[in-house]
């Protein structure tokens, strides 16, 4: 979830749960506080395949929850620790924010340091302004209301929820329509798309390969999509997003069916990072792999996080490339493509974690 969304939250349950309004300072605190886990965002210092390993892990993790809350209220002021109930609301404010990312599609490691499962229960996109203006409208007449502040607070956080059981029924209904196309499946799951919560990917998992579809649910209903430039909108919802009347499916082939890339640098931790890793593209020269959870395969869709391997002169862009290529030995490279193109390199042999893995 965005820090907008997350900071906004901290300030809906700060009007909400206590009787008499916060001091400001104590305000702002909760409301910092629940953008406060992302502060993991440092690690891109180190690189960016170290963010990826570690984002929302430890800062993100239930078992951490009382640590964290404990260490926030002992380096509070005392004013902070005279308030009665405020180590549960700094405790609060932190758990609403794992809660916020937990409702997204990127993965919440809960239970970290003793497992690096991403949970995910893929009911909002990562940006969604639908949600942002459920939980600030109703703040915003408490700045000249300043009696009712608290109810509105609640109203707020209502507003949210409910805004989640819409989510969670429309995503139901794209489940239902993957299920009755595909009765057979391992598995089925639909996963939100940006500017509409009519808006899903449709999921359906074989053993070898996964079929896709876009659907809009609501066709008549354009979203916040107007707000913005075609370009934008089309670098993250597909072309062929159809009504449910009309869906058109697309099979990808599984990752792990590409037996050439396995041993590769770059494959485990990709299989370890990816829900949904398929093959794009595998030619001569190089492989390259998407997860549909980020916009893989879907056409026209700009990807996040889709891996390249080179296979052949590999070493090119090195000072031993002329050696390397006089040897004949090739020595490939794997690189994660993020949506503005950057790239990372890509160097482990094996996955992240892997002192958590059952022997």
């Amino acid at each position: 979830m965005d820090p907008l969304t997350h900071a906004i939250s901290g300030a809906a349950l700060a009007r909400a749960f206590p009787k008499q309004p916060l001091p400001h300072s104590q305000f702002i605190l909760l409301a910092l506080l629940s953008m406060a886990p992302d502060a993991d965002i440092l690690l891109r210092f180190f690189s960016d395949t170290v963010y990826l390993q570690h984002h929302r892990g430890l800062t993100h993790s239930l078992l951490m929850l009382p640590l964290w809350a404990w260490l926030v209220f002992s380096l509070g002021s005392r004013r902070i620790k005279q308030h009665p109930g405020m180590p549960w609301l700094i405790g609060l404010a932190l758990l609403l924010h794992i809660c916020l990312d937990l409702i997204t599609t990127f993965g919440t490691m809960i239970l970290a340091p003793f497992s690096d499962w991403r949970a995910s229960l893929d009911l909002l996109f990562i940006i969604d302004p639908f949600l942002t203006a459920c939980l600030l409208l109703p703040l915003l007449p408490g700045l000249i209301w300043k009696q009712h502040v608290r109810k509105l607070g609640v109203l707020s956080l209502l507003l949210m929820f409910s805004y989640l059981g819409l989510t969670f029924s429309n995503q139901q209904q794209a489940i239902n329509l993957a299920k009755k196309t595909h009765p057979n499946a391992i598995a089925v799951n639909a996963l939100p798309l940006a500017f509409s919560p009519w808006h899903w990917q449709m999921i359906v998992t074989y053993p070898n390969h996964y079929v896709r579809a876009e659907v809009n649910l609501k066709p008549g209903f354009p979203g916040t999509s107007m707000l913005f430039d075609e370009s934008f909108v089309t670098g993250l919802l597909s072309s062929k997003i159809t009504g449910p009347d009309n869906i058109l499916w697309q099979e990808l082939p599984a990752m792990h069916t590409v037996k050439q890339a396995q041993g590769l640098p770059g494959t485990a931790f990709y299989a370890w990072f990816a829900r949904y890793p398929v093959l794009l593209k595998q030619h001569a020269d190089y492989i390259e792999f998407g997860d549909l959870a980020f916009g893989g395969g879907a056409p026209g869709v700009r990807p996040a996080f889709q891996l390249h391997i080179d296979l052949k002169d590999g070493a090119s862009e090195s000072n031993s490339a002329l050696s390397a290529h006089a040897s004949g030995i090739t020595h490939p490279r794997a690189w994660l493509i993020w949506r503005d193109n950057r790239k990372s390199e890509l160097t482990l042999i094996s996955a992240p974690f892997k002192w958590l893995q059952s022997e």
